[in-house]
């Protein structure tokens, strides 16, 4: 891992425009002794991605709709902007992911659409924080095989798993029992339908759903939560993470 020899990190974050890509950058802003924004991605948003550009200054920019980075790069040079490269497609995810000068990747993109670049990441031992738990969900015994073959670090991102890695002891890994590790809780805020009766959830709309008490998140991973689907994929991803 590079990072043992640079004091600066560069980052490669896979999702800038959600919401904890956008959480990244900012912490990234904070500490510019620490870290550097190698590359940004995104879908399609050039509206959204143009502003993280202007103040991170990345190296690459990609966006995965080939015709959107056409539109972005042309917005670069109108704006005077040379020292950002943007690519395009899944190659241009890979590139980034994989990158010799990369030592972080912030794994944000959501869904399937995920896997693919982050598993680039992982196979070319780079520290992955894991945001996307759809590639454990799709892929987790060939996901976690490939760290332990590359030699990659993962660490959870997810509130919920990020806590429980905090309170896992040492080489945990080898086996929770002879830790004295007996069981693993998944906590649940329970979402906006917490106190909902049975017979009244049929009738509830996405938009309801998305109004969640406590976080504001995308409209998938909202409807996710208030149906309790993403902690039945949560569950999934404590497996494959801690060997449970």
């Amino acid at each position: 891992m590079s990072d043992c020899y640079s004091p600066v990190q560069n980052v490669t974050i896979l999702g800038s425009t959600g919401s904890i890509g956008v959480s990244t950058l900012d912490v990234i802003a904070r500490h510019p002794e620490r870290y550097r924004v190698f590359a940004i991605t995104a879908n399609t948003r050039v509206d959204l991605i143009i502003p993280q550009i202007q103040s991170a200054r990345p190296r690459y920019a990609v966006l995965r709709d080939e015709l959107a980075a056409q539109q972005l790069a042309e917005q670069l040079v109108m704006l005077g902007i040379s020292d950002t490269e943007v690519l395009s497609g899944d190659q241009g995810l890979l590139w980034v992911s994989a990158h010799s000068e990369v030592d972080t990747v912030m794994a944000a993109i959501v869904g399937a659409a995920g896997l693919e670049p982050t598993m680039a990441a992982v196979t070319a031992a780079k520290k992955v924080l894991l945001a996307n738990k759809e590639s454990l969900v799709m892929a987790g015994h060939l996901f976690m095989q490939a760290a332990v073959d590359s030699g990659a670090v993962v660490l959870p991102i997810d509130s919920e798993h990020n806590a429980i890695f905090q309170c896992m002891p040492q080489d945990y890994s080898q086996g929770l029992s002879s830790k004295g590790v007996r069981k693993i809780l998944l906590t649940g805020s329970g979402g906006p339908f917490r106190q909902t009766p049975l017979a009244q959830l049929p009738e509830m709309t996405p938009d309801q759903a998305c109004a969640h008490p406590n976080w504001v998140m995308g409209r998938k991973i909202s409807v996710d939560s208030a149906t309790m689907m993403n902690k039945g994929l949560e569950l999934i991803e404590a497996h494959w993470l801690f060997n449970v």
